[in-house]
């Protein structure tokens, strides 16, 4: 019989059922409508616990420690090391491993170019320098282009005419940084300190002692010497980046190929003689495709060249992308390398566009990273989709209508910035999956949610940094 009891149950599941697809279609309606989040305050960046950041093994080490307090920076962390070779930067959590794997390269460097075989081949001229090498005086890119931003500028807005704005911006990064201590991308040999072609300072630096020549008949003729070669050839038998940014990796390394170049002094029997690590390919090395080291600077570049126009149609921006701004031949070509794995059908010429207003290392790190993330989070599935750059960061959208954010950076802060970033109408959309590399605030766990992202964090790729396991990263209170 069909009571009230029996007919009330019949009409509250009916309105249960009911209720379900107006549940998901709500969920849906808020990934796609404007979002006015109330409910999240943004929050500043904090100084954080170097321990709830990386794993152990970085911290400390034979010969080196690192600060404990480690400030949140344009979503990337500020590390300061101290070595024996004196204080070492690193203006994120995959540079400090870098700077840390290239200590034992930097100590066999060191030996040689202390020994007394070098400074006979030397000669009188770094004998007068007296302690140069012991003491050289730190070119950060912070103390060039001012304080480091992180990768802060991804989350604005983009430069949405390409031409004179970036080339001007890559134009002076380029010369500052090539005279003021950058190994790139003015690298022909240590002969290019010599130019005094630096308007931006008055105080121009001291010259290394490679660099004091009398001709430009003279500064021609020791161009042609084989002083690259003889780089490539240590830094791939030390395991380490030829063009890294490292100012005391750069000072003795440069100096021991041109001694070594030289004719009377073999730079890699030296290198032998010291034994153990100074003969041993570090772990990073592994990283760094192997043409870096055999190819040339020019030879690189005509390869790269020609790897671009798969993907791109404009071949002004190839070569502007290549022979300026801020990625160094290894970024490049890691670029490249992953490029050919994701085989997009369309977007190349705007990445490289965004490429161009790179105007640090770590910015173009922040790119080749984010392609890493799509690549190892996708796999087959990456081929064929489409690099769109929203506002000045770089989204993908795969063949089945999946957008994904990549975010390699080290924490992400709830900042207005981001806010306004992700508010972005671009970003109204059902099907989007945000990669971040490190960690993200509970804050920006939330507000993400709330929009509608699914949220990957520690999202691995290939060499990615050695991050925390797990836990959020503690905020310290600096005050009192």
């Amino acid at each position: 019989m069909d009571g009230w009891p029996l007919r009330f149950l019949r009409l509250t599941l009916a309105a249960t059922l009911l209720l379900v697809p107006a549940v998901a279609s709500v969920s849906a309606a808020r990934a796609l409508a404007p979002v006015a989040d109330t409910r999240v305050e943004p929050e500043d960046e904090p100084v954080v616990d170097a321990a709830t950041l990386v794993q152990p093994a970085l911290l400390s080490g034979p010969g080196f420690s690192v600060d404990p307090h480690v400030e949140l920076r344009g979503y990337m962390a500020h590390f300061t090391l101290d070595t024996p070779f004196g204080p070492v930067t690193a203006d994120s959590v995959e540079i400090l491993a870098e700077r840390e794997a290239e200590l034992p390269a930097l100590e066999a460097l060191d030996k040689v170019t202390r020994s007394e075989v070098f400074l006979r081949a030397a000669g009188n001229k770094l004998a007068a320098t007296g302690k140069a090498l012991g003491q050289i005086v730190m070119h950060p890119v912070d103390t060039v282009l001012g304080i480091p931003t992180g990768v802060a500028r991804y989350f604005g807005a983009y430069l949405h005419k390409y031409g004179t704005q970036a080339q001007a911006l890559s134009d002076r990064t380029a010369r500052t940084l090539g005279n003021r201590g950058n190994p790139y991308p003015a690298d022909k040999g240590p002969m290019t300190d010599a130019r005094d072609d630096d308007p931006g300072h008055d105080a121009k630096p001291k010259k290394h002692w490679y660099t004091r020549i009398g001709s430009e008949a003279e500064r021609e003729i020791k161009r042609q010497l084989a002083y690259n070669t003889v780089k490539r050839e240590l830094a791939h038998r030390l395991g380490i980046d030829p063009y890294t940014t490292n100012p005391y990796v750069q000072e003795r390394l440069s100096s021991l190929a041109w001694v070594g170049s030289g004719g009377n002094f073999s730079a890699g029997a030296a290198l032998g003689t010291i034994g153990g690590v100074g003969a041993t390919a570090l772990a990073n090395g592994t990283l760094i495709n192997d043409v870096v080291w055999k190819l040339s600077t020019e030879d690189l570049r005509a390869r790269n060249d020609k790897r671009l126009l798969a993907y791109c149609r404009n071949h002004l921006l190839i070569r502007q992308f290549l022979r300026r701004g801020a990625f160094s031949p290894t970024l490049q070509t890691s670029l490249i390398d992953v490029l050919d794995q994701l085989r997009p059908a369309d977007g190349g010429d705007a990445l490289l566009a965004l490429g161009m207003t790179a105007n640090s290392e770590l910015e173009a790190r922040f790119l080749v990273n984010a392609l890493h993330l799509i690549g190892a989070h996708l796999g087959a599935r990456a081929k064929d989709g489409t690099l769109q750059p929203i506002g000045a960061g770089l989204a993908y959208v795969t063949t089945d209508g999946e957008l994904l954010l990549p975010l390699p950076v080290d924490r992400l802060s709830w900042t207005h910035e981001v806010r306004d970033f992700l508010d972005r109408p671009e970003f109204r959309r059902a099907k989007k999956t945000v990669l971040i590399g490190g960690n993200a605030s509970f804050g920006a766990r939330r507000a993400l949610t709330f929009r509608g992202w699914n949220i990957i964090v520690r999202a691995p790729w290939p060499g990615a940094p050695p991050y925390a396991k797990s836990g959020e990263p503690a905020a310290i209170d600096l005050g009192g």
